[in-house]
C-alpha cells in the first residue's frame, strides 16, 4: 500500500489546508519518499518519525516551498520485511522520488538505502545507529540522522564512570542485530579507555523467553558489578529487565537509546535505577527550548503527542536536507551531497550534526541522559562524550 501527498491540506491525514503561493504551486513538486514500515514492530520507530517529517514538510509549503517548489510525498509500507524494504524503494524511484527515507534500523533500511543509492539520490534513515547505513555499508549517498551505536554505548560507560562513580560493569548483550551489538563494541571501548573493569560479559537474543541461565552466571560472579550495561532495544529489552529485577539483581542499568520512552514501562512499574541516552524527553522536561517547540507544533499538527523520541530524528531528516538543497541551489543529489558533507555542528532540532565525505553517521553529538523514575522516564542532564569511537570501532573491524 501506498499513499501520495502534496504535503498538506489532502484529507484527514494532513490536516486543514494552508494557501501556499502561486509561484511555488505553478512549479513541478520536490517529491520525497519514504520506504517505511506502517505495520509490524518497526512501525514503532518509524511512524513518529514519519508523522514529525510530515510537519516539517507542511512548514516548508506553507513557507512557500523549497526553492519555490511545493514538495510533495509518498509512503509505501514496508511491512517490517527486509525484502519489502527494497521492493518499497524501487516502487517510489519508479513514482519519481528525488530523495527518499528509509527505515530506523540498518538491517531493515539498508534494502531501500541501497535502491536510492543506485540510483543516484540521496537516502537518509532517521534513527540507524550502525554506522554500516552510510558510505562504507550501503554508499555515499545513505546518510544516518542518529546517534551511532557504538557513540550511545561510550556516553554510557563515561556517565556511569564519571557521574555515577561505578568502576566494576557486567555487560548483557543482545546480538540480534547489528544495532546492540555495536553498542556494546562502544561501551567495553570507553570503559577500558576509562581504566573501567569489565567482570564478564554474556549474550543473549532479543526473542528469547528467558535468560534465566545468563542471569544464573551473573549471580555466580565472584565480585558483584556496580553497573549492568545491557546492549539491547524493545520489546526484548523489557523483557531481559523484568527478569533480571525478579532475581533480585537491584544493580543499576545503563542501556541505550533503543530502550527509550515509556510505553514499555507498565510491565515494570517499581523500576528503579535504569539509565539510558535518550534524544529528547517526551515529558515536558527536556532542557532544550527548540525541543519544547517542536513538541508543541508536533501536538498542534496531530492532536497527540509524539510516542516515540525517535520522532524528532524524522522532523530533522528534512531539515537538515532542505537546508542543504538551499544552500546548493539544486535538488541534485551531488551538489547536496557536498553541502551535508560539510556539516560541523550544524544546529538542527535533534541536536549538532556533523558529517564528513567518510561518515555520515553522529558520533559526538550531545545526548539526554533519562533515568527510570516513578513509572517513567525523567530527564536528568545532557552529557557530551570526550572519546570519540574510529573507523576501527565504528565498523567493528577485528569482532
Amino acid at each position: 500500500m501506498y499513499f501520495t501527498a502534496r504535503g498538506w491540506g489532502l484529507g484527514a491525514l494532513l490536516g486543514a489546508a494552508f494557501a501556499a503561493s502561486a509561484f511555488a504551486q505553478d512549479k513541478e513538486p520536490i517529491k520525497i519518499g519514504f520506504a517505511i514500515a506502517q505495520s509490524g514492530w518497526m512501525a514503532n520507530y518509524d511512524v513518529g518519525p514519519f508523522k514529525a517529517a510530515v510537519l516539517k514538510i507542511e512548514e516548508i509549503n506553507k513557507a512557500g516551498g523549497l526553492l519555490g517548489r511545493q514538495i510533495e510525498y509518498r509512503v509505501v509500507d514496508t511491512k517490517t520485511d527486509q525484502t519489502l524494504a527494497g521492493t518499497a524503494g524501487a516502487s517510489l524511484l519508479d513514482w519519481g522520488a528525488e530523495m527518499m527515507i528509509v527505515p530506523t534500523d540498518y538491517d531493515y533500511g539498508a534494502p531501500a538505502a541501497l535502491a536510492a543509492q543506485n540510483a543516484g539520490i540521496i537516502a537518509i534513515s532517521p534513527g540507524a545507529g550502525d554506522p554500516k547505513m552510510g558510505v562504507q555499508g550501503v554508499g555515499p549517498l545513505v546518510f544516518t540522522a542518529h546517534t551511532a551505536a557504538q557513540t550511545q554505548g561510550i556516553v554510557m560507560a563515561e556517565y556511569a564512570y564519571k557521574v555515577m562513580g561505578h568502576r566494576n560493569a557486567y555487560a548483557l548483550e543482545d546480538v540480534s542485530i547489528e544495532y546492540s551489538k555495536s553498542g556494546c563494541a562502544g561501551y567495553r571501548a570507553g570503559w577500558n579507555d576509562l581504566g573501567g573493569k569489565l567482570l564478564g560479559s554474556d549474550t543473549f537474543k532479543n526473542d528469547d523467553p528467558s535468560i534465566a541461565s545468563q542471569i544464573t552466571r551473573l549471580k555466580g560472579l565472584g565480585t558483584a558489578p556496580d553497573v549492568i550495561f545491557l546492549c539491547t532495544y524493545t520489546p526484548g529489552g523489557a523483557s531481559a529487565i523484568r527478569q533480571i529485577r525478579a532475581a533480585g539483581i537491584d544493580t543499576p542499568i545503563v542501556s541505550l537509546t533503543g530502550m527509550t520512552d515509556n510505553y514499555w514501562l507498565g510491565a515494570l512499574p517499581d523500576l528503579k535505577e535504569f539509565y539510558i541516552p535518550a534524544i529528547m524527553s517526551l515529558y515536558g522536561d527536556d532542557p532544550r527550548k527548540e525541543i519544547g517547540e517542536f513538541l508543541t507544533a508536533f501536538k498542534q499538527r496531530w492532536n497527540e503527542d509524539p510516542t516515540s523520541s525517535f520522532a524528532v530524528l524524522g522532523y530533522s531528516s528534512i531539515e537538515q536536507w532542505a537546508r542543504a538543497v538551499e544552500k546548493a541551489g539544486t535538488t541534485e543529489s551531488q551538489a547536496v551531497l557536498a553541502v551535508m558533507n560539510q556539516y560541523k555542528d550544524e544546529p538542527f532540532t535533534a541536536g549538532l550534526t556533523t558529517y564528513t565525505d567518510q561518515l555520515h553517521i553522529q558520533i559526538n553529538r550531545p545526548q539526554l541522559i533519562m533515568k527510570v523514575e516513578n513509572g517513567s522516564f525523567r530527564a536528568v542532564e545532557m552529557f557530551r562524550n570526550t572519546f570519540l569511537p574510529d573507523m576501527k570501532l565504528l565498523f567493528r573491524v577485528g569482532q
